[in-house]
């Protein structure tokens, strides 16, 4: 989907790709509601089409063929915890914990054939905030619910609302009566109050259990201790319609501290039923996040989230009667495989009986949930449907790089087949391929960094995590390489020694042929280290960080018109023993002597350099810090390669942006481009902004969390046609990132011929003179410069001239120190 968005001036961002379009949903966090239709309902926390704000879905009941019927949008609602319910009326009625208007929730009603109402946006006033539990419908027809938060006291409340809308508050907890009520509520059909539960608060603030009349009049029946009664139940309770005792859960508690089944009277006399040993003792499971559902024969049903022969969860039964009264058997343990993992839904059992239906958290085929059948008199799970991610990647962190053919490259931090980043290739016009996926074991895992594109054509990176392990079983990361069609090898895995530890940044290839880095741990000190290595996987470590002279670099180097390198690193300095330092700026030679430029302090001239330094045409080296300035909001800086350094601009969180991540890049009229990861007019998400050398800042775009995604935290790069192109890490139509293109950004100086000349006029002779005629305006300035492959991003600034009408020529006094290079003039 290419999505364009209008901006200042005539600039316009076109969304190229959006990642993580799920549309079937992921993480089903609820269990199912069993429809007058025979078919059953539910509803991912995640995924689906309007931002990954979750999904509602149908199962049929007689093929099992799965539908996604709806994705939230956010403006209605995002993050369906709870299940649905549906009503006297036929539509399905449930609750979101975010979105709506004020983003704390919203109750909405929904028909089979897909129309969705939001019947009310919670504002965390008396209404109430984030209801997590699903509604009940009342005798009364109107439904009733709980939110966790919001309230007088902002500790939660009960509500009930009309099928129209209309909501009534009926109680704010206040903490001694109980707070964070997580579960929803069930109808006594004898009194006709509603009983539930609270996670916290009570005498113990270890939870409650309560009752509550359709007119707002609660009363605490008992507080959790703690102790071998459990504590914070989770779930709301199921009734026994014969006995009209209330059965539930508690998610801790208990004798081994991992939760219980317990019965209570409607008079608050509780009584334990099991405690669960979290598989110390026994295979029976740990800490039920879910209540319990009651079958025909009298029997209790539920889950457990954690515990098993797998750790993965189970499905058990509670007997209160009979030739098995008072006994707990666990029926299955979730393998973690494609039956699933994690249940913290609760189940449904159609009228027949026999058979349960549920849901997992995690895993399955996909690795993001299942819905399941667990068949009664095979003891076995069987599962439906196994929700499934996008396999382009998410979230990502890392900027491109353009190759000659003007295809851009980038990594991304998760997605991928493994769900641990991916290597991808996207056109112009939004053709994405992905290259490779990380497995999340040899060849590393979690991308932060983007790609380079070595002098032989391959593309060089590093991963956080993942590598060889070590004999502690821990990897630090890797450096890897990749062709342009996939191709992958992985070079190095890092140690945790002097050569570092988590290297988040990416390499920058020097005219020496080697690959430059940092790593963000390790070295001598365990505060970061640089590196070079070879395309062949030789690494050597050039310098270990001690504190005073830096530690933490978080961002690539960039080499200078002088050879050396120049970085960053993000805490650090001189006050690195007082307050552990506010970052630096340094320089590192070839050789791995490292002198420290600047020290920053934290007030005007920012603090905490996440990002790396570009050198502009005059010389000096912009960059960016994440805090400090006039606001405390980040800054721009240059700096001299002796160290002088000028703040540009002061972030104020408004129009212009707050918490520029990412490093600048030069455009080619002169001017620096950048982003930042939030403030903005568009609620925060971030923005693109233009700066001059001097200073002059201007706003270019604010992102809405839209399909044109949010919160970019990498730079731009500017392709061959003069547009720039960057990612965000949130937004877009899966919730997780875009790649977009800006274009329309005015150019200060217009386009001149030039005819470019060789000293002895002779083309095929290697010569350190060139010169160029030139007639036009006198007085725009020409930036000469060079590079030894014209595949890499980085060019180097070797002079500045005012044009002048007539012909100049240049000489490059150090041709003889380099292969042969490449040439080219800019104006600004």
């Amino acid at each position: 989907m290419i999505v364009a968005f209008k901006a200042q001036g005539g600039v316009v961002l076109t969304s190229l790709h959006s990642f993580g379009v799920i549309t079937n949903g992921e993480y089903p966090k609820a269990g199912l509601a069993l429809g007058s239709d025979g078919n059953f309902y539910g509803t991912t926390a995640e995924g689906g089409t309007n931002g990954g704000n979750g999904t509602v879905f149908e199962i049929n009941g007689i093929t099992w063929a799965f539908s996604s019927l709806y994705s939230f949008t956010g403006d209605n609602g995002a993050k369906p915890y709870a299940g649905l319910v549906q009503g006297s009326d036929g539509d399905f009625y449930g609750t979101t914990d975010e979105g709506g208007t004020s983003n704390l929730g919203t109750v909405f009603k929904f028909s089979v054939g897909g129309d969705l109402i939001t019947l009310h946006s919670f504002t965390g006033a008396n209404d109430g905030a984030n209801p997590y539990a699903g509604l009940v419908q009342g005798s009364d027809g109107d439904f009733y619910g709980t939110t966790e938060a919001g309230g007088t006291s902002n500790l939660g409340t009960v509500f009930q609302i009309s099928a129209s809308g209309v909501l009534t508050n009926l109680h704010s907890f206040i903490g001694s009566d109980g707070a964070n009520p997580y579960g929803g509520l069930v109808q006594n059909t004898s009194d006709g109050y509603f009983y539930g539960t609270t996670e916290q608060g009570g005498t113990s603030n270890m939870g409650t259990v309560f009752n509550i009349s359709t007119n707002g009049v609660l009363t605490s029946l008992y507080s959790f201790t703690g102790g071998v009664d459990g504590a914070n139940p989770y779930a709301g309770m199921v009734q026994d319609p014969f006995s009209g005792i209330f059965y539930g859960t508690t998610y801790q508690g208990g004798k081994f501290n991992t939760g219980t089944v317990f019965d209570i009277t409607p008079a608050g006399d509780l009584n334990t039923l099991y405690s669960f040993s979290g598989g110390i003792n026994f295979d029976d499971g740990g800490y039920p996040t879910a209540g319990l559902v009651e079958d025909t024969n009298g029997d209790f049903w539920g889950t457990t989230e954690n515990g098993g022969t797998d750790n993965n969860g189970t499905l058990f039964a509670w007997y209160p009667d009979g030739f098995h009264a008072g006994y707990l058997g666990t029926l299955y343990s979730f393998t973690g495989g494609d039956d699933g993992g994690f249940p913290i839904g609760g189940l449904v059992q159609p009228s027949g009986g026999g058979s349960f239906f549920g849901t997992t958290q995690n895993f399955g085929q996909g690795g993001v949930g299942t819905v399941f059948l667990w068949d009664g008199p095979n003891y076995i799970v069987d599962t439906l449907y196994s929700f499934t991610v996008s396999h382009d990647g998410g979230l990502p962190y890392a900027g491109l790089v353009e190759d000659t053919n003007g295809n851009f490259y980038g990594t991304t931090w998760e997605g991928g087949l493994y769900n641990s980043g991916s290597a991808f290739a996207i056109s112009t016009n939004g053709d994405l391929t992905n290259l490779y996926s990380f497995t999340g074991g040899w060849d590393g895992a979690i991308l932060y960094a983007g790609l380079v594109q070595g002098s032989d054509g391959n593309f060089y990176g590093t991963t956080e995590y993942g590598g060889t392990t070590n004999d502690l079983g821990i990897a630090y990361g890797t450096v890897f390489s990749i062709s342009a069609s996939g191709a992958f090898s992985s070079l190095y895995s890092f140690t945790n020694g002097d050569d570092g530890a988590f290297p988040c940044a990416g390499l920058v290839q020097g005219s020496d042929g080697y690959f430059y880095g940092t790593t963000v741990n390790g070295g001598i000190n365990g505060l970061g280290a640089v590196f070079k290595i070879s395309a062949g996987g030789d690494l050597i470590s050039l310098h270990s960080f001690a504190g005073v002279d830096g530690a933490d670099p978080f961002a690539a180097l960039v080499q200078g018109s002088d050879g050396y390198f120049y970085g960053t690193t993000v805490v650090g300095g001189t006050d690195f023993g007082t307050n552990g330092g506010n970052g630096t700026v340094f320089k590192i030679s070839s050789s791995g002597v490292l002198t420290s430029l600047y020290s920053f302090t934290g007030g005007n001239d920012g603090g905490y350099p996440y990002a790396g330094l570009v050198q502009g045409g005059d010389g000096y080296y912009y960059g960016t810090t994440e805090v400090g300035g006039t606001n405390n909001l980040g800054a721009v800086f240059k700096i001299s390669a002796s160290g002088a350094l000028t703040s540009l601009y002061s972030f104020t969180g408004s129009h212009d942006g707050a918490s520029p991540y990412a490093g600048l890049v030069q455009g080619s009229d002169g001017n620096f481009y950048g982003t930042t990861f939030a403030g903005g007019t568009n609620g925060g998400n971030g923005t693109v902004f233009e700066i001059s050398a001097s200073g002059v800042f201007t706003s270019l775009y604010a992102f809405t969390r839209g399909h044109d995604g949010a919160n970019p935290y990498a730079g731009l790069v500017q392709g061959g046609d003069g547009n720039f192109y960057g990612t965000t890490e949130h937004g877009g139509a899966g919730g997780s990132g875009v790649v977009f293109e800006l274009s329309g950004v005015p150019s200060g100086v217009p386009q001149m011929p030039l005819n470019i000349l060789v000293a002895d006029g002779n083309f095929g002779v290697r010569s350190n003179r060139f010169g160029f005629d030139y007639t036009g305006p006198v007085g725009p300035a020409i930036v000469i410069q060079a590079i030894a492959d014209l595949a890499s991003p980085t060019w180097i600034p070797l002079a500045t001239n005012t044009l002048t009408t007539g012909t100049a020529y240049f000489s490059d006094p150090q041709w003889t120190n380099f292969p042969p290079r490449f040439y080219r003039l800019q104006m600004h």
